[in-house]
């Protein structure tokens, strides 16, 4: 086997806080019939309003020019967005002129090609709203193009069931973005059926689509307080989905997605141990080494895909490495504990002034390392650490204005400065 030791864990029956990787997932459907990537370097954006300019003036049109316009209006949309050129606004009219044409299409011939285009444009649409924060326009949007579809997909069209499934993952992770569980879950496991489904009765290889949806049924299933087993179950789903792609078709770059698939799991078994009673320290223990186990074996898939130079995986192992730590400090491996937060503090510094979540997670370490300090017997490196802690708090909150998790953490601060003020006045 090719990870032979985590697809043994993951096949395990259950019985026992990531970075927030939903938002890189959310257009993980979209933008790419006939429209431009960012990395398409084929796509001139002049010759497309050349052609555009060209058929507007035609009057009146045949049906293919009228589809070849509407066609030409998303794809210049979604360039606009992919090559951050244009305004919102600019965009989503683009949008509207392409609707309105393949709207009045389908009045005049309802054919399956056409609803096809027609849910492409309301998909597109949907994640433009959704990476620009506008989630209920970004939902509406996606129920538009599952309706669109619908007639096609009963009809036994394969190729329209894969486009709803892939919309409903869409839509399962706005709707949890918007805090509406339930039906993020509902659509999730819509989702899920569906590309499954799919597998079944077609050449179609859905693997990977299905442990996205495994990922995100996890988290959904996390927030919503379900039982531990049925999260763990979602994330060994995803596991074994991932451990099958990689090995089948050799794509090594999704070790990052089953490196994160593993700290979710173990995220969620850390926070079940923190706060569960044990009939013994033997059984305490055997859970929390266990959760030890798996988080180092993240930081290893971590640690490869880092070699390859890809930055945005320093983030990852950032998280992973603080994790690490946190655990290792409420197990009282403090020797142990102070090693891993050293790193996450020193080797990680830099990530501080580009994104406000590591400075909220930096913050954490300091916390988490006064407190081994503090058990090391080191009062005033467990000071100087809860100051330092303390001033990126003040930092954030001066620059985000900051939430209730936040201020609720700058408390924790300073009731851990004033336990140590009157420690030392002891």
């Amino acid at each position: 086997m090719f990870f032979p030791e985590i697809v043994e864990s993951a096949l395990q029956p259950s019985n026992w806080l990531p970075l927030d990787h939903a938002a890189l997932l959310a257009g993980i459907v979209g933008l790419t019939a006939g429209c431009a990537r960012k990395d398409d370097e084929d796509v001139d954006l002049d010759e497309l309003e050349k052609r555009v300019g060209q058929l507007e003036k035609i009057s009146p049109k045949t049906q293919e020019q009228n589809s070849e316009l509407a066609a030409h209006y998303a794809a210049w949309a979604v360039t606009l967005y992919n090559n951050d050129e244009g305004e919102l606004e600019d965009i989503l009219e683009l949008f509207a002129k392409a609707e309105e044409i393949y709207k009045t299409s389908l009045e005049q011939d309802d054919i399956h090609e056409t609803r096809r285009q027609l849910g492409n444009v309301y998909l597109e649409w949907g994640v433009v709203h959704n990476e620009y924060g506008e989630l209920p326009s970004a939902v509406e949007a996606y129920d538009k193009a599952i309706k669109v579809l619908k007639p096609v997909s009963d009809s036994g069209d394969g190729e329209a069931k894969y486009d709803i499934a892939g919309i409903k993952l869409n839509l399962g992770i706005a709707y949890s973005e918007l805090g509406m569980l339930d039906e993020a879950k509902a659509s999730l496991d819509e989702a899920f059926i569906e590309y499954r489904a799919i597998e079944k009765i077609s050449a179609l290889d859905t693997r990977l689509y299905m442990a996205v949806v495994s990922v995100q049924q996890g988290n959904i299933l996390h927030e919503m307080g379900d039982k531990l087993d049925n999260i763990v179950d979602a994330y060994n789903r995803a596991m074994r989905l991932y451990v099958e792609v990689i090995e089948d078709q050799n794509q090594i770059e999704l070790e990052r997605d089953l490196a994160n698939v593993l700290i979710d799991r173990s995220t969620v078994i850390y926070e079940d141990w923190a706060n569960k009673k044990f009939e013994s320290a033997k059984e305490r223990m055997q859970v929390v080494d266990d959760v030890l186990l798996d988080i180092d074996r993240s930081i290893q898939l971590l640690e490869k895909q880092q070699q390859g130079g890809d930055e945005i995986i320093r983030y990852d192992l950032f998280h992973a490495v603080a994790l690490q730590g946190r655990v290792l400090c409420d197990a009282e491996y403090f020797e142990q504990a102070k090693e891993v937060l050293d790193r996450a503090i020193e080797e990680f510094a830099d990530l501080v002034e580009e994104e406000d979540a590591v400075m909220m997670q930096m913050a954490m370490a300091y916390a988490t390392r006064a407190i081994v300090q503090m058990g090391l017997g080191h009062r005033d490196l467990s000071e100087q650490d809860c100051l330092k802690g303390s001033e990126l708090i003040n930092q954030f909150l001066q620059s985000d204005g900051g939430d209730a998790e936040v201020q609720e953490l700058k408390q924790q601060f300073q009731a851990m400065l004033e336990a140590l003020a009157e420690v030392e006045e002891k």
